[in-house]
């Protein structure tokens, strides 16, 4: 932009002020319009904002000014003065000097002309200012501060100034300066410039961003960001990391508050009893937050002394639950610690509760293909393997029982070191086997129902006892149900229980030979009475 320089001096330096002297003032005081200065007159100095080069609210009480007087008012006691005019008159000489040191200089965008902005600097000269140096993007508000710019073209003549600056040239100067004597450790203050679910991004200076990720906010892991921090708010943070190559900066909040570690194991010494907050629940256990930053794990084992039940039924998120310090790791930052253990070890006196040989009553709590678990109160479970819940085969435990089903049952083996207690519901009641034996034997007939059918036979039940029938033995083939007569053809301890093997085959010929033995009774007894009839007819000695 080229400038008229000399007219522009002749439109400031009117007639009135010719001749008018050159002072230097001291501000008295500001207002939003003025500044009044003492300048060694009786009355009062006022500069109005049109003839100063700042902004009004720039100038400091004590700064010192020089001025001309442009106008003096005896009977009111007031002078009117110029900063600009001053300026002015040194304008060139003054603009020149900055160049050539490359200073900045304060300048204000007034408007868009063909290609950039047209500024003034210090409120009095013109000068342009690039579109590719403005950092303006298009069709983006221009800033009504007064901004800070460099000349990076000064081209002078007798009647011709032109100027050209550069807020690019700043930043990029301000980055290389702040990139090439920061470090790691350094603290910097910056405004909060946007906030995302990952972290906030701070505006340290102009084209100069930082970002503080949700890790560096708190020692308190639950809070982000969006907890902490608002858009404009002004913050003290701490360089963790800066990237001079990539001009990456990560900052952190937390590294400016006491850490709550520092003296965990005074704090929180190990077998102490501490009051914390639920705050999340996990298929492994629950997390207990001490205070924030410190946060301790009750693994599923540290809930249950018996059997694992669900978490969710013994707390919530957000109960206050007592806890005991069982580890610290101070360097992982992990803290070990135990609910049941201030509930107390309810098998501490597990033999008078439940002494071997004692018949108790339980829930059925689980089915296993082995074994089912009988819950007998909170924290106390035993287990009864499947050969000892029914004195009859059993093949899959829910044949049996049912989740959930009362049941009684006698206590068989107590280990209270392993934590085992052993059951057994068959034992409960009276054995049906050895009643079976102590009324029947070898060679006896029984009657039974067909229950079962096997590969080579069937399974027949009798007074509440199975016994096998083999195909072998079979008159003809059998259904479910049906009801059939044999004899019984051994019978083998195996245990507490027998192995019994009855016969239709036997039962039949036994009914054969006892049908003979009765037909030849018969015959007997015919043949007896034959003679006895005959003997009417012969004399005695014959008889």
């Amino acid at each position: 932009m080229e400038n008229n320089f000399e007219k522009m001096l002749e439109n400031y330096l009117f007639e009135e002020v010719k001749g008018r002297s050159l002072v230097e003032g001291v501000v008295i005081k500001t207002t939003d319009t003025d500044v009044f200065v003492d300048f060694g007159w009786k009355g009062e100095g006022v500069v109005p904002s049109d003839e100063l080069i700042k902004e009004p609210a720039s100038y400091k009480p004590g700064d010192k000014l020089n001025l001309i007087v442009l106008k003096i008012n005896d009977e009111e006691g007031t002078a009117l003065l110029s900063e600009k005019r001053v300026y002015l008159r040194n304008a060139r000489n003054l603009l020149k000097e900055k160049f050539e040191k490359g200073e900045k200089v304060l300048g204000k965008i007034k408007e868009t002309i063909k290609g950039g902005y047209k500024v003034l600097i210090d409120n009095v000269i013109e000068a342009f200012l690039p579109q590719s140096e403005s950092l303006i993007r298009k069709g983006e508000k221009i800033p009504e501060e007064f901004l800070e710019f460099k000349i990076i073209k000064f081209e002078t003549s007798r009647r011709k100034l032109n100027i050209v600056l550069s807020r690019k040239a700043i930043i990029n100067e301000m980055k290389e300066k702040f990139y090439s004597e920061r470090k790691p450790e350094d603290v910097v203050e910056g405004i909060i410039e946007r906030i995302e679910k990952f972290g906030a991004f701070v505006r340290i200076a102009e084209g100069i961003t930082g970002l503080v990720p949700n890790s560096e906010v708190s020692y308190d892991p639950s809070l982000t960001a969006e907890d902490v921090f608002r858009i404009g708010q002004s913050v003290k943070l701490l360089i963790k990391e800066i990237d001079k190559d990539r001009k990456r900066i990560t900052l952190s909040l937390k590294a400016l508050m006491p850490d709550p570690w520092e003296n965990i194991e005074k704090k929180y010494p190990v077998g102490s009893i501490v009051s914390g907050t639920v705050k999340k629940i996990m298929p492994f256990g629950f997390f207990v937050n001490l205070e924030p930053g410190i946060e301790g794990l009750v693994h599923i084992n540290e809930v249950f002394w018996g059997r694992p039940g669900k978490l969710r039924d013994v707390v919530s998120e957000g109960d206050i639950v007592k806890v005991v310090v069982k580890e610290i790791d101070k360097e992982n930052r992990k803290l070990s610690l135990s609910y049941k253990e201030v509930k107390g070890d309810p098998w501490e006196n597990i033999e008078e509760k439940y002494p071997v040989g004692n018949i108790v009553t339980g829930t059925v709590g689980a089915i296993l293909n082995s074994e089912i678990i009988i819950d007998l109160e909170n924290e106390i479970s035993g287990f009864c393997p499947i050969s000892e819940l029914s004195w009859k085969y059993v093949e899959k435990p829910e044949d049996v029982v049912k989740t959930g089903q009362k049941v009684k049952a006698i206590v068989v083996d107590l280990n209270k070191n392993e934590r085992k207690l052993r059951l057994s519901i068959k034992k409960a009641t009276e054995n049906p086997w050895k009643k079976f034996v102590e009324n029947y034997k070898e060679g006896d007939l029984i009657t039974g129902k067909i229950v079962k059918e096997v590969k080579s036979g069937y399974i027949v039940e009798v007074d509440e006892i199975e016994a096998f029938l083999p195909k072998s033995h079979v008159v003809e083939a059998k259904t479910i149900g049906e009801e059939v007569s044999g004899t019984v053809l051994r019978i083998v301890s195996d245990n507490e229980i027998y192995k019994i093997t009855i016969s239709e085959n036997k039962k039949e010929e036994v009914e054969q030979i006892k049908k003979l033995a009765e037909e030849a009774e018969s015959e007997r007894v015919v043949s007896l009475e034959r003679k006895v009839k005959n003997a009417d007819s012969i004399d005695s000695r014959e008889e």
